[in-house]
C-alpha cells in the first residue's frame, strides 16, 4: 500500500492481554480499522510471515493510512524480550532493569556436551501446549559430565531456569567456580520444568544433565532444551524478575 508505513502497535490498547481485565472505558478510543492481507513483508532480505504464539498467520491492522502489528509478533519475530507490567500499565522492551532472559545480546553460551544447538526453529519449541521462541539443546550423558555454561555478562543473585527434556533425565547447576547451587533435580520426559537458583552473586551458572539410558549408543543420548525464557534476576527470594502477564 504506497505510503504506508509499518509501526509496533503501542496504542490500540485492545490488543494487549492483561491480568485485570480491560482498561477503564475512559481511556480506549473506538476506531474503524481493516486486517489487510495484500501486505507482504521482507525481514532482513528474506520473505517473513508474522504468526502468533501458536504459529497462526497474523494480518497487519490498516487504519489512516498507516500498517499496524501486534506488538508481541514484532518483538517475537526479532527476538525482542517484551512484557508488560499490569500494575503500572507499562511495556517493557528488551532487558529489564531487574534482569535479563536468555535472549539478551550480553548472554554468552558454550558447551562440552556430544551435541549442542542454538535452537532457533520453532516447530521444535512447542512444549505442554506452548510455543517458545528459543532454546539451547545440548546432549546429555550416563552422569556428570555434558553441561552448558551460561555466562550472563555482569552478576546475579537468581536464576529462573526452564529445562525440559526429550527423556527423564535428571540435571544438577554450578557456578563457574564449580561450586554446587542445587540439588539433583529430575526432568520427566516433555515437561516443563521451572526452578529458582540462588546463583549467590555469580556470574556464570553451569548445567550439567545426565542419567542417560546406558543401553543407547552414546550418539543417541537424548537432549535437554534450556529455553531462552529463562533469566537472571537480582531479587533474592521469590524473584519474579520478567514474569509478567502475556502481551499478545
Amino acid at each position: 500500500m504506497k505510503g504506508s508505513k509499518i509501526v509496533v502497535l503501542l496504542i490500540i490498547t485492545a490488543l494487549f492481554s492483561t491480568a485485570g481485565g480491560a482498561y477503564a472505558a475512559s481511556n480506549l478510543t473506538v476506531i474503524k480499522a481493516y486486517l489487510n492481507g495484500d501486505i507482504k513483508f521482507i525481514k532482513n532480505g528474506t520473505s517473513w510471515r508474522p504468526t502468533d504464539d501458536k504459529g497462526n498467520e497474523v494480518l497487519p491492522i490498516t487504519y489512516d493510512g498507516t500498517t499496524y502489528l501486534p506488538l508481541r509478533v514484532f518483538a517475537n519475530g526479532f527476538n525482542v524480550p517484551v512484557s508488560y507490567d499490569e500494575k503500572s500499565k507499562t511495556v517493557l522492551l528488551g532487558s529489564s532493569s531487574k534482569g535479563i532472559n536468555l535472549y539478551a545480546e550480553q548472554v554468552k553460551a558454550e558447551s562440552n556436551s556430544g551435541k549442542f544447538y542454538d535452537v532457533i526453529d520453532k516447530k521444535q519449541l512447542v512444549f505442554g501446549g506452548k510455543q517458545y521462541n528459543g532454546a539451547y539443546a545440548f546432549q546429555s550423558y550416563l552422569f556428570e559430565s555434558y553441561n552448558v555454561k551460561l555466562d550472563f555478562g555482569e552478576k546475579f543473585n537468581t536464576l529462573h531456569l526452564v529445562l525440559v527434556g526429550k527423556e527423564n533425565l535428571k540435571f544438577k547447576v554450578f557456578n563457574g567456580n564449580k561450586q554446587q547451587l542445587s540439588e539433583e533435580m529430575n526432568l520427566v520426559k516433555g515437561e516443563v520444568k521451572e526452578v529458582d537458583i540462588d546463583l549467590q552473586g555469580s556470574q556464570q551458572a553451569v548445567i550439567y544433565g545426565y542419567g542417560a539410558d546406558s543401553s543407547l549408543p552414546s550418539d543417541q543420548f537424548p537432549l535437554i532444551y534450556i529455553l531462552k525464557d529463562s533469566y537472571v534476576t537480582n531479587e533474592t527470594t521469590n524473584p519474579t524478575g520478567l514474569e509478567m502477564p502475556e502481551i499478545r
